[in-house]
């Protein structure tokens, strides 16, 4: 039996958000001014994010399926990463439409 070494990811920090990006231009004061924006902002990304890790999985099938690589670990983990990523952002998507509903709900 032969071990074939694969290329392991180290864990991520606690505090990174499930995509593994942090928002670097986003700052506290424009929070504060612009609230509506900076959380449009951040969505944008967050749905960007799962396209790049939905586009990596299809690379990565598709490399598996023409014998580019025999990382058959690497490509259920960018799977896995895709639909985590996927199931995140609709989750997400859903309660801002729960949300929004519930405002048009109330009574002025």
């Amino acid at each position: 039996m032969t071990i074939i070494p694969t290329n392991i990811n180290p864990l991520q920090p606690a505090d990174m958000n499930p995509f593994g990006l942090v928002r670097h231009d986003l700052r506290p004061e424009d929070v504060h001014e612009n609230p509506f924006s900076a959380f449009f902002g951040a969505a944008v990304d967050m749905m960007k994010a799962s396209n790049e890790h939905q586009l990596t999985a299809e690379r990565l099938q598709l490399d598996l399926a023409v014998g580019r690589t025999d990382d058959i670990i690497a490509v259920q983990m960018a799977q896995d990463r895709a639909a985590t990523s996927l199931n995140f952002t609709v989750q997400v998507t859903n309660r801002i439409i729960e949300s929004y509903r519930e405002i048009m709900r109330m009574q002025i």
